[in-house]
């Protein structure tokens, strides 16, 4: 009778346990799957929708921020009747009438990373302006506020990359004797970016300062570099992704601005989450930025394994 007892409430307790772990599906949106940082995000993702019981599917376009392929995943997903997306757009404009589908759908969308406009139920954001501002001033003092740059951006037309690139050429302002020889874009491409700094180098045989819009273009440019012989060059960048970190703290990159996917991801999920259950969210939810230097970079970095989500409370956000 005992182990009878025994049995059957450990089937509740099971069962209980299913129910609890089977809220839906959430369907997860990036650029590209090159790109480390995105890779971080999906993993946030993950991560925070198993913690409140939903399943993901991952999206990404084959061929690195295709519009038309992730137009044709929209539509995919819509059909599958997700409980929810997060969503970065590869191009938010031209991806707004997909958007106003999900939503005529009556799927809820969180956009994560992009500022720009669309019929999201929220944004989560880091002020890319001030990012790209505040690596610059880190470069600019550390030229003696004189010198020659170039600056790698990602794609022409996001929003984040040119966020990344005014808030940049802003501070330089202030630094009339930096000239900015060049601006290329390399769309977040690593072998892009080495690529994009081979060519510069030809072209301009003495470059004091790279700025880069991610830490994975700043690799890149610092491998073209290296491979050259080229030294002396600093270089800054944002994202504070795993690999530039390594690289801040080993001294190839001299700051990085942290934008963390993995938390990004996390917290797109858990608006998603609050969203289903009909409570209020923030129309926008803009999380701080760090700088990434050599004497912090030791608090940064940790593997993705190890990470854990932020909650919305623990980031002020009521519930």
């Amino acid at each position: 009778m005992k182990t009878a007892l025994v049995s059957v409430i450990l089937l509740v307790i099971s069962a209980s346990c299913a129910m609890a772990q089977d809220n839906g599906e959430i369907a997860v949106f990036t650029k590209n799957k090159v790109d480390p940082f995105f890779e971080e995000a999906r993993v946030g993702a993950d991560v925070a929708a198993k913690g409140l019981g939903y399943s993901t599917v991952q999206y990404a376009p084959t061929r690195p921020n295709n519009f038309q392929e992730q137009i044709a995943q929209v539509e995919d997903a819509i059909t599958r009747k997700p409980k929810g997306m997060v969503f970065v757009p590869v191009d938010t404009k031209g991806l707004k009438p997909s958007v106003d589908k999900v939503r005529e759908a009556g799927i809820p969308i969180v956009n994560f990373i992009d500022t720009g406009d669309g019929n999201f139920n929220s944004y989560v954001i880091y002020d890319d302006h001030r990012m790209g501002a505040d690596v610059t001033r880190i470069l600019a003092q550390k030229l003696g506020g004189k010198g020659k740059i170039v600056i790698i951006e990602g794609i022409k037309g996001s929003a984040t990359s040119d966020n990344r690139t005014a808030g940049a050429q802003e501070t330089l302002k202030s630094y009339p004797q930096i000239q900015v020889v060049a601006v290329q874009a390399a769309n977040y491409q690593r072998l892009q970016a080495l690529q994009v700094m081979e060519n510069l180098m030809q072209q301009f045989p003495e470059i004091d300062g790279v700025i880069a819009a991610s830490d994975n273009m700043a690799l890149g440019a610092i491998e073209a570099m290296e491979s050259a012989g080229h030294s002396g060059t600093q270089v800054v960048s944002m994202d504070g992704t795993i690999d530039g970190v390594q690289a801040v703290a080993a001294g190839r990159l001299l700051a990085s601005a942290e934008f963390s996917g993995f938390q990004m991801g996390c917290t797109a999920v858990e608006i998603i989450d609050r969203v289903t259950r009909g409570e209020a969210v923030p129309e926008r939810l803009e999380l701080k930025a760090e700088m990434i230097t050599k004497e912090t970079a030791d608090k940064f970095g940790q593997p993705l394994e190890k990470r854990t989500c932020k909650s919305l409370k623990d980031l002020g956000v009521a519930s």
